[in-house]
């Protein structure tokens, strides 16, 4: 969601999520786990995306994003990670994206079925975004943050 956001993703206001997310920024509670920060170095490092610019200055402007508060996977996430009730499919990453909403009861916007199966058994509050059906395999190319 972080990348669409930021890429100005016409999904998130289709589904209505743009409003949730702005509505959020404005109250300063707009938070991303740094997991996610992991997922988007590892995508790029393996070509899924494409950044305009070094990936560590690419973060660290995107994290100037107003109302956006960067939640570190520290000792209380992990263990809530490596503890989330089963069954949970999803990889490290997910556990730390499923333990940090968890643990300041917000809002999961995701587009991960993965995410929404579980949170479809009552273990974390979530919103589902629409995916686009891409045809081919190529990376996705990112400007932004500018």
């Amino acid at each position: 969601m972080f990348l669409w956001l930021l890429l100005g993703s016409p999904e998130l206001g289709r589904s209505g999520s743009l409003t949730t997310i702005e509505s959020a920024a404005e109250r300063d509670a707009l938070y991303l786990s740094a997991a996610s920060i992991l997922e988007i170095a590892t995508m790029e490092r393996h070509g899924v995306l494409r950044l305009s610019m070094p990936t560590e200055r690419w973060v660290r402007l995107a994290l100037e994003t107003p109302g956006l508060r960067e939640v570190p996977v520290d000792r209380e996430i992990s263990l809530a990670a490596a503890t989330l009730p089963d069954p949970f499919a999803g990889d490290l990453a997910d556990r730390c994206i499923v333990a940090t909403a968890r643990s300041l009861n917000c809002l999961l916007l995701t587009a991960d079925p993965v995410l929404h199966a579980y949170a479809a058994q009552g273990y974390v509050r979530a919103a589902a975004v629409e995916r686009q059906q891409q045809k081919g395999s190529k990376p996705k190319q990112s400007s932004k943050p500018e």
